[in-house]
């Protein structure tokens, strides 16, 4: 019995299973090995290997909800600081920050990293609610999952960390309260980002061995569309690009901001596509 669980502690690290989980799983068969054959019990790889898909599915899942509402709660953070922005005393010249490089890399942030991590998240929830009656995931399922929700979060945390450096670079036209509100709460939804991603790399340490394809975002939509990953490249921009236009007036500002919108949308389909599982 001792040498069987010698393997199946040793099988059980393979997979990426330890800590309090292994005892358990451990104490557990030793029970049931003092009342049964160890010959019935299973080969102690299979047996690892079974644990294994079912807790990269569970954990997986789990991270991926986690996240996302790690990511709702940095939203409301970000949300003021997008929208309070324009009444806290800014002139609304980009190079007036304290140092105008981190000034312009705070705005470019402020633009574009909510619009990745929204992106991400809803692929990630798009996966989720696809796959939600499966009981267990394919091992690529799974990677495509967390992968989305690493994504989601990295550039999350980009967002907050645009928001702090905005209100940092240009305090000298901002109301102090801002000034101090902003950095603080964007540290402590900060936090709930970084314990999601703690989760998350909890759960990718979990090794599945279900058998199966990954599939991209047209198997996770609830309708039947074409896979043509360069025509749902062209609506999104044009659906990023449309209220730019409209907000920024077609003879003003507009014309600029739809363009800069193209511009983001186009770098990362063309960064992240693959990642995604956007395009194969």
């Amino acid at each position: 019995m001792s040498r069987y669980l010698d393997d199946l502690r040793r099988e059980l690290a393979e997979v990426g299973i330890g800590g309090r989980l292994r005892d358990r799983i451990l104490a557990e068969a030793a029970d049931h090995l003092a009342e049964g054959d160890v010959r019935s019990f299973g080969d102690p790889a299979e047996l690892a290997r079974e644990f294994a898909d079912d807790l990269a599915t569970v954990r997986s899942r789990r991270a991926t909800l986690r996240s996302l509402a790690a990511l709702a709660a940095a939203a409301a953070v970000f949300a003021p600081a997008f929208l309070l922005a324009a009444t806290a005393g800014r002139t609304g010249d980009i190079f007036s920050a304290e140092w105008p490089p981190l000034g312009v890399l705070a705005v470019l942030g402020l633009v574009a990293c909510p619009q990745l991590s929204f992106a991400a998240g809803l692929l990630a929830l798009l996966r989720l609610a696809r796959r939600r009656r499966e009981r267990r995931l394919a091992a690529q399922d799974v990677a495509l999952l967390l992968r989305r929700t690493r994504i989601a979060l990295a550039f999350g945390g980009g967002t907050l960390a645009s928001a702090a450096l905005y209100a940092l670079e240009y305090r000298a036209e901002l109301d102090p309260w801002y000034v101090l509100a902003i950095p603080a709460a964007a540290a402590a939804a900060g936090a709930c980002l970084a314990a999601a991603g703690i989760a998350t790399r909890r759960a990718a340490g979990v090794k599945s061995s279900v058998p199966g394809e990954a599939g991209d975002v047209f198997d996770d939509l609830p309708i039947a569309l074409p896979r043509r990953p360069w025509l749902l490249f062209a609506l999104a921009a044009a659906t990023a690009a449309a209220p730019a236009l409209v907000a920024g007036g077609v003879t003003n500002e507009g014309p600029r901001n739809a363009a800069a919108e193209l511009v983001f949308v186009a770098a990362g389909f063309l960064a992240l596509g693959k990642r995604l599982g956007l395009r194969r």
